[in-house]
């Protein structure tokens, strides 16, 4: 079947055609570290342990992109992402820092959570970063072992605290490479949090990469 856009069903090869695209507006000059646009007036790696060595999100999470991201997580439009995931990868596929990476890892959901919305946003947009790319989606014995409130409804404080401690990892990644893969990044206390414990299981470089990024 000929590939559709997500928003206007017309011809698309990358999840969404190039004028709906177009509406997304893309992040200027970022940082490698942060994802945020230089100069970085207020560098989120003050405020937490910063695990991340290199965070890519090139889109801006504004209008209309939110709505699109939010009918992922809220309004079981699941197949965007699929569509975001297109989209990531095209990007993706610019940068030299992914060479390093042999494995993705999606942030996961706790079970209750996944109960509740029948599938994983993050992992959704994993699977075809992961088929575009040739890299193996490492799934098994990476858990989210805590329930938390949903990071939308805290302030930064209450962000890092909420998942502290909240990520297990049973598996052996020593020598690995990883990228965390996710929707949106905002203070970045989720991915570090999911790194820390990725590095406890052996992984030596952690990248994080997502569709978006909070300004």
């Amino acid at each position: 079947m000929p590939e559709r856009c997500r928003l206007c069903a017309g011809p698309a090869e990358h999840g969404f055609c190039t004028g709906c695209r177009a509406d997304f507006t893309a992040v200027a000059a970022p940082c490698p570290r942060c994802a945020l646009p230089q100069p970085v007036r207020r560098c989120p790696r003050d405020n937490c342990d910063w695990q991340v060595a290199c965070v890519i999100a090139p889109l801006r999470y504004e209008y209309p992109l939110t709505a699109q991201i939010h009918a992922l997580k809220f309004s079981s439009a699941r197949s965007h992402g699929r569509a975001f995931g297109l989209m990531l990868a095209e990007h993706l596929r610019k940068r030299a820092e992914i060479e390093a990476i042999d494995g993705l890892v999606a942030v996961p959901l706790h079970r209750r959570r996944l109960l509740e919305r029948g599938y994983n946003q993050a992992l959704e947009i994993a699977r075809p970063v992961a088929a575009e790319l040739k890299l193996p989606l490492l799934i098994a014995g990476i858990t989210r072992s805590l329930p938390t409130q949903p990071q939308s409804e805290l302030d930064v404080h209450e962000r890092h605290t909420s998942v502290t401690g909240v990520f297990s990892v049973s598996r052996k990644l020593h020598g690995r490479n990883v990228a965390i893969v996710d929707d949106v990044i905002t203070t970045g206390a989720t991915v570090n949090s999911l790194a820390g414990a990725l590095r406890l299981a052996g992984a030596t470089q952690i990248q994080a990469w997502a569709v978006a990024r909070t300004l």
